[in-house]
Order: C-alpha cells, then structure tokens, then sequence
C-alpha cells in the first residue's frame, strides 16, 4: 500500500485547517451580529470556543446553528437536485455532508456556554435530524456512524476530522457503492502528532497527539500519468490509479470536496481504480463541470458549516451542469 508517513499527514492537517478556517473568518460580518431561529438577535461566536474535556470547537458551527438551521434543508434539496442532475445523465452519484464536529462530540459541548444558548441547543438539534434522515436514496448519511465509534473520531485542537473518522466515511462510501469492495476495507490504527488548525487561530503552536487509520489493504495507489504527485499544498487537483483491479471500483470516478475529503484521501484512494480530487474552492467551475462530464461515478461533499453557501449547489452552475450534461 503506498501511503505518507504520519508527519506528512500532520502538515495536512495544518494547511486543510489554515484554508478552512481564515476564509471563515475573512467572512465575519463588518457588524457581528445575526437574526435568530428565534427572532432574537445575537453576536456572532467567537472562532473558537471552548468545549469540555480540552476539546475546542469552531464557533461558526454555533452561527449557523442558531441562524441558518432552519434553511439547511433548503440546501439539502439543492444538493439533491444536483444529484438528480447527475443520475439523470447515466452517470453513478453519492453526496454527502461532512458533519461538524459540534454535531458529533455533543457529549463534550458545554451546554453552559453555548455562545447562543438556547437557540443553538435547538439548531443543532434540528441540524442532527437533517443530517441522520434526509430521505433521498443518493445521500450517504455518516454522522450516526461517527457518533457511534469508541476511537478518536475529531482532534480536539481542530475542526476537522481524523483519518479514523475519515476512514468511517471512506468505507461507507466504498460500501454504498459496492459491498464487496466495501467489506474490502482494512486499516492499521496508531497516533500522529499536528498542531490543530483552531489553536493556530488562537496564536497557541502546541500540537496535539491523536489517533490515526491508515490503509491496510493490498491495494497498490499511484500518481496517474500527467498529474503531479499527491503533496501538501498540490491538492487542488489530483488524479490516481489503484490496482489490482479485483479489489478496486471500476470506471473513471471524481471526488468533489472540501478539506475533509483532502484529509480523507488517503483512505479513499485504494477504493477506486483511476480516480480524481477537485478542491471544489479551489478550482474553477468549468474545470469542475468537465470532469464530471469525464467520469462514470461522481461523489460530493460539503462540510456542515459551509452547507448553505456550497459552490456547487447554486442554482447558476446547476443550468450550466444540465445543458452540459445534455
């Protein structure tokens, strides 16, 4: 199995954090203050907020909680439309939703200092409903599962999750798409050390130790012809070819994503036969309608926080995804 060392992934982790994290803060509001869910009005969070057990959690989770719950289905019903525009192509499709960390380490949120009170407790309520039972059969639900895992699913020091809960999503997709190739799926389990992407935010460079899985299959990954080697910060676009073929899903597939899918790459690599990565923030639209038009498979994900305002979504690259799928 080719794979990076476990100081490689750390580095990972800090670069995903600093490009998903400093945007959202770019993007505060010139005057910090939202509507909520409850018709009262609230400062915005601060970015980081402080959970239980040393855990820290990204306090736009909290925002849109309290702010935009209720419109997260709205954004769903987008993503499903793409994913019907997809099918309808003859193409294969899964979606899914990164969960945030708050919606899955609920056990470690201080109910005492929620930034919103009340109004986020309701939110991210109604957002973990969404998010475990939105009914269409291309959504791949992965936040029960993370939820449900005893291993260390989210560093605490950061937003993201790790390449164990990366790996519960990797085999899950592996299974929607094909069982066989789902139950297929080994890992080896250690630790790593990084520093977490909200401590940076907060000025602290002490790293963290947390657990990791890596890939422990026989399934061999290269580099496809043409595309530069998997590296930190050459992400945005990347292509690959796994083997033998026996043990990997056939046809052409493309992976739309986030960082969580950039931290996730090294478990969903061995999965597919000739696959390619788009960093779906980082790469122009037309680049991103080309590949699907290219590929036989096509899955996408959002993070949570990000859900409402996903690229992809909107209804402008929709039309433009239809007429050139036609």
């Amino acid at each position: 199995m080719t794979t990076r060392r476990p100081r490689q992934w750390a580095v990972a982790l800090a670069f995903a954090s600093a490009l998903l994290v400093a945007p959202a803060a770019a993007l505060q509001p010139a005057t910090p203050r939202f509507i909520g869910a409850d018709g009262l009005v609230y400062e915005s969070a601060p970015l980081v907020v402080p959970g239980l057990n040393g855990e820290l959690f990204y306090g736009p989770d909290f925002d849109v909680a309290c702010g935009l719950a209720g419109r997260l289905r709205v954004a769903m019903d987008h993503q499903a439309e793409l994913a019907q525009i997809i099918r309808r192509s003859g193409r294969k499709v899964v979606y899914t939703v990164a969960p945030d960390k708050s919606s899955v380490l609920t056990a470690d949120i201080d109910r005492a200092k929620l930034p919103h009170g009340s109004c986020d407790a309701t939110g991210m309520r109604r957002q973990r409903h969404l998010l475990d039972h939105y009914p269409d059969p291309w959504y791949l639900p992965v936040r029960p599962l993370l939820d449900s895992q005893r291993r260390q699913t989210y560093l605490k020091t950061d937003l993201h999750w790790s390449t164990v809960g990366a790996s519960i999503f990797a085999k899950a997709l592996a299974t929607r798409l094909d069982p066989r190739i789902g139950r297929a799926q080994r890992y080896s389990y250690g630790t790593t050390t990084g520093v977490g992407g909200l401590n940076v935010a907060q000025g602290v460079d002490d790293p963290e130790t947390f657990e990791t899985a890596t890939p422990a299959g026989r399934v061999e990954v290269r580099t496809a012809p043409g595309s530069r080697d998997w590296a930190v910060g050459d992400v945005f676009d990347h292509r690959w070819v796994s083997s033998p073929a026996r043990l990997t899903y056939p046809g052409r597939t493309v992976l739309l994503g986030d960082s969580f899918v950039v931290l996730a790459l090294e478990n969903l690599r061995p999965i597919f036969r000739h696959g390619r990565f788009l960093w779906v923030d980082h790469v122009d639209l037309g680049t991103v309608i080309k590949a699907i038009k290219h590929a036989d498979t096509v899955v996408f994900e959002s993070v949570q926080v990000f859900l409402a305002s996903y690229p992809l979504s909107r209804q402008a690259f929709r039309h433009d995804l239809r007429q050139a799928l036609r």
